[in-house]
């Protein structure tokens, strides 16, 4: 196990030694609406989960399983944000199109309010300042605690991972932590998702 997974099963998982057999299905790529504000398509990449009250709380990679998130056009980054959706001031983003179809990562949160996303090893400054690729090199995740509210599925069975504007082909792959809504803990390798122009 990589330092990112222990740390996270130290300081964020709570202790469920159980392996679950069903929660996360995978991930779903939906479009939204931009009507032009930004230059490309915005997308929202989603968990695809089984049950209402089933979480994620981890999106990680390490060494053996990267986390990879390419365009092949640059991705489209507003000045007034940031990396993460803890970055999008709620009362700004209604007022400012240009900010709310920023590029971000997140764990169930479309903004500031009542986020409390964490990063842990994972450069982020060419991805904002660029609009460069993802990758978490030998480690890296992006998290909340548990007893967040923003790391539960509602009854949409869906938890929010990242929205992200670009005018190119986007893939990605990526790991998840979390548990079902029976507490049973889960771990998912190599989810893939692609959108955007072929």
């Amino acid at each position: 196990m990589g330092r990112i997974q222990q740390i996270a099963c130290t300081a964020v998982l709570a202790a469920s030694s159980l392996m679950a057999s069903a929660q996360c299905k995978g991930l779903v790529a939906e479009q939204v609406e931009n009507e032009g504000a930004v230059p490309g398509k915005t997308w929202r990449i989603y968990a695809d989960m089984t049950n209402v009250g089933d979480q994620v709380f981890v999106v990680f990679g390490d060494s053996t399983h990267k986390i990879n998130i390419t365009s092949t056009k640059p991705f489209y980054q507003s000045a007034a944000g940031g990396p993460t959706s803890k970055d999008a001031n709620r009362k700004v983003a209604k007022e400012d199109a240009k900010l709310r179809f920023d590029s971000w990562i997140t764990i169930g949160a479309e903004d500031n309010y009542e986020n409390n996303l964490s990063t842990l090893n994972l450069e982020l400054s060419d991805f904002e300042d660029k609009g460069a690729a993802i990758n978490s090199g030998k480690e890296g995740a992006w998290f909340c605690l548990p007893t967040e509210k923003q790391a539960y599925c509602g009854e949409s069975k869906r938890i929010l991972l990242m929205q992200l504007t670009s005018a190119g082909a986007i893939n990605g792959s990526l790991c998840l932590m979390g548990k079902n809504k029976d507490g049973e803990s889960y771990t998912k390798y190599d989810l893939k998702f692609e959108c955007g122009r072929k």
